[in-house]
């Protein structure tokens, strides 16, 4: 009740927006649709008017923003990381929001470069707003609600302060750390790490717990094979960021002994689709949250989406770089009308094994790339215990010699055994089926 109270007190408009979604969750699809275009139709507008790079672009290709239907928007040509990136580079962005890059008004958020090309882009506070109350809704199809207790197997401090233990307690929300970029020799994956973490679950006793599937899957065959048993029952298991196979879904089930929901999404898009609990436990479709994203199919079913809330750099069929397929004949019967995502084809990536037998989450190395804008692109082999390749491309029009000269040093620190060897390259290819695979471990397991 106290968690609850704080939120509406000093998450006011998040709280609302929430309250709003739980709504328009359970709308036909003729109301859905309704929506959905009229927040479409006020988005052009906007951006027709306020964003050169759509008006310059639409106007090149003789597009009139003035739809009529949904299926006008197909019409409108697609626009990739790339693009956006030099909208940004050339202060073509929108209008409204070019002096407050620097105010309370705008959140800086950078993707992870799960698909190779890290990408930095503002975006306003009401969209935040609405990622946010969406996402609360989003968390009580698996079992949070205000005051629940949960824990997040995810990017953490190592070394807690004393305001994180506070904010922890306060929320309930209780932060793993599976790596910090900090300290990575310190988080790597091993069975001390992992006896830690179950220690420290017991004591939690959380209802929920969130976290990336290999470190989860990690976690759960230590669980198994050393036939532990937690002293309070997990009520579900959430995943994200990473590809959760049939395996990996069963093996963390058998060692918690409850659900396992998946979700996806992208720094871009934030949550895009979500399993309810009918799907979690019988054909795994998800849902896409279609009262604040359109989705559509593109060539082999690649993803593009328009974000109906983003202002600031509007993202208008936009290509994420994954692959998915959408059902939109299939009804599930939680009773809701939204879409469907038969699959995702995506994120696959390893962790790698250092010389102690541990184990190093990818995620780090997407969070020290990131650092660098002028790393267009990039992929990181592990072709021996000591002995690691980093293909990239160079972006020359963002590249800093001294960001590269830190993100190498980075690197270096947290494989400290290793010989590392930068290969500059004009292009990466793609894996058998056409996946790209980010960071590849040719380590015997």
């Amino acid at each position: 009740m106290l968690n609850k109270l704080l939120n509406k007190l000093f998450k006011q408009k998040v709280f609302d927006l929430h309250q709003e979604y739980e709504k328009t969750q359970y709308l036909s699809r003729n109301e859905l649709e309704r929506l959905q275009l009229k927040k479409l139709k006020k988005l052009l507008e906007y951006s027709y008017n306020n964003v050169p790079f759509y008006q310059k672009l639409w106007d090149e290709h003789n597009i009139n923003h003035n739809i009529n239907s949904l299926e006008d928007l197909k019409s409108f040509p697609i626009v990739d990381k790339t693009m956006l990136q030099n909208a940004i580079k050339n202060s073509e962005i929108s209008k409204e929001y070019l002096n407050k890059l620097d105010t309370n008004e705008i959140v800086w958020q950078a993707t992870t470069g799960s698909s190779g090309k890290p990408f930095k882009f503002p975006v306003d506070l009401n969209s935040e707003n609405h990622k946010n109350g969406l996402r609360r809704r989003l968390y009580k199809w698996y079992g949070i609600d205000y005051g629940t207790k949960w824990a997040k197997f995810w990017r953490g401090s190592y070394k807690k302060s004393f305001k994180e233990k506070l904010k922890e307690y306060i929320t309930g929300q209780y932060r793993f750390c599976i790596y910090d970029p900090k300290y990575p020799k310190e988080t790597e994956l091993n069975d001390n790490r992992i006896k830690y973490f179950i220690v420290e679950l017991n004591k939690v006793k959380p209802k929920v717990i969130d976290g990336f599937p290999s470190a989860l899957n990690e976690i759960s065959k230590y669980i198994l094979k050393n036939k532990i048993e937690l002293t309070f029952d997990v009520k579900s298991i959430v995943t994200g960021a990473e590809v959760l196979t049939d395996d990996n879904r069963l093996l963390i089930s058998q060692a918690f002994k409850t659900t396992v929901f998946n979700r996806y999404g992208g720094t871009e898009s934030s949550i895009l689709a979500h399993e309810c609990d009918v799907q979690a436990k019988s054909k795994h479709k998800l849902h896409i949250q279609e009262d604040r994203l359109i989705v559509e199919n593109g060539i082999n079913n690649e993803i593009i989406f328009t974000d109906l809330t983003s202002y600031a750099l509007p993202f208008i069929r936009y290509s994420n770089g994954d692959i998915g397929k959408i059902n939109s004949q299939y009804t599930c019967s939680c009773g809701r009308h939204l879409k469907l995502l038969d699959s995702v084809d995506g994120r696959v990536n390893d962790m790698f094994i250092l010389s102690d037998g541990g184990k190093i989450s990818s995620h780090i190395w997407q969070n020290y790339m990131k650092k660098c804008e002028g790393i267009e692109k990039y992929q990181m082999i592990q072709e021996k215990v000591d002995l690691v390749t980093v293909n990239w491309i160079k972006n020359i029009d963002l590249f800093s010699q001294d960001e590269f000269k830190y993100v190498q040093e980075l690197v270096q620190n947290a494989l400290l055994d290793c010989k590392i060897i930068w290969n500059e390259v004009c292009k990466i290819e793609t894996s058998t089926g056409g996946k790209f695979r980010q960071h590849i471990c040719k380590v015997k397991k």
